[in-house]
């Protein structure tokens, strides 16, 4: 009956120990006050550190990057011997390139603000009025397809670990699509407006200058 009761003694205080010891309570403390750090902007976490003096992009992994648009065509007005073609041609071309690549597409509205800017004044400085309803009407028309319409275009990003690889990635991978889908080059302010289209899907695309 002595042991028992020493026992029970003995757990009793080991619980009342264990209530009041409060080393649990700081060590979770501690882990719910450890947040995570917040990057203070999009530069932190941007792919995209720089822009070299041939206009590629430097990745953040240290590898470079080129966007070329790829020449579309309406396929709906090719005869069959152009479809086969075509598709033997872009067959060969993602056997024959080795290389990283990447096909994009993007579904972009229509910016129209440089021609809208163009009728406006000349809406301003019209004399004519009889000229005037023909300069609203091209107004009207522009923000109608501003609006309602989007245009489909195809990019072509290719990644290198070098400038130099890069060049000659980018000359083969032109060699190699020039029957089918010609690679054209795009401008500084192009690549950009891509890019910012691509971060930001409901924007519409910068203009082009």
């Amino acid at each position: 009956m002595a042991l028992f009761e020493e026992t029970k003694r003995r757990a009793k205080s080991k619980s009342r120990t264990a209530l009041l010891d409060e080393r649990d309570i700081a060590a979770d403390r501690k882990a719910h006050n450890t947040k995570k750090k917040v990057l203070s902007s999009f530069a932190d976490i941007a792919p995209i550190v720089d822009i070299t003096d041939s206009e590629f992009f430097e990745m953040r992994n240290g590898e470079f990057m080129e966007i070329l648009q790829i020449t579309s065509k309406d396929i709906y007005s090719l005869n069959e011997t152009d479809k086969d073609n075509d598709i033997y041609s872009l067959a060969h071309f993602f056997q024959a390139y080795l290389p990283s690549v990447k096909v994009v597409p993007l579904n972009t509205p229509v910016n129209l603000e440089i021609p809208k800017r163009h009728v406006m004044r000349d809406i301003r400085r019209n004399q004519n009025p009889y000229y005037l309803p023909h300069l609203e009407k091209k107004l009207k028309d522009l923000e109608f397809l501003e609006n309602n319409r989007t245009d489909r275009e195809f990019f072509l990003f290719i990644y290198s670990n070098d400038l130099k690889t890069m060049l000659e990635n980018k000359v083969h991978a032109r060699k190699l699509m020039a029957r089918s889908n010609p690679l054209r080059e795009l401008s500084l302010e192009k690549k950009l407006s891509i890019l910012y289209q691509l971060a930001n899907l409901n924007s519409k695309p910068l203009s082009e200058v």
